[in-house]
């Protein structure tokens, strides 16, 4: 029997290479991860193991030597949350991000802001990741918000 035969995401899944095929399911795992974290730790301890947040910026993150694997980090970021039975929101998929872009020591930005819509209604937050000048996860809502504060890889 083939895989493709079994469910049609799984033949999807083994036409990837390898390389993709890997980052899929390390961002299944984070993003699971990151969505244990929010629903089990208060956010401060969750922004103490990012580290020292700083002031928003003016610019967007530096360009770095590899945007191609930042690129591949987002793609593999947004298939793996398709994949979840439940939505997964901007901040589990920017912790995710954050963390697959630390691990292979490429310089990111995890920002934080917020933004109100039109009709003055309530204050909503978003988080957003990007790095190499690729926008990893969060956008375009980012491009709504007013950053608050951002956290570096």
């Amino acid at each position: 029997m083939r895989f493709g035969s079994i469910h049609p995401l799984w033949g999807k899944f083994w036409k990837q290479p390898r390389s993709r095929r890997a980052l899929l399911l390390e961002a299944v795992f984070w993003l699971a991860a990151a969505r244990l974290a929010i629903f089990f730790l208060p956010f401060p301890k969750i922004a103490r193991y990012l580290g020292e947040p700083r002031p928003p910026l003016d610019t967007a993150s530096k360009p770095d030597r590899n945007p191609a694997l930042a690129q591949e980090i987002s793609w593999a970021i947004d298939r793996a949350a398709r994949l979840f039975p439940f939505r997964l929101v901007c901040l589990p998929r920017a912790l995710a991000g954050w963390k697959m872009l630390h691990r292979r020591q490429i310089q990111g930005l995890l920002h934080f802001g917020a933004s109100r819509n039109t009709a003055g209604g309530p204050l909503r937050t978003h988080a957003w990741l990007d790095a190499c000048g690729v926008e990893v996860s969060g956008y375009p809502e980012a491009h709504d918000c007013v950053e608050i504060g951002h956290f570096t890889c």
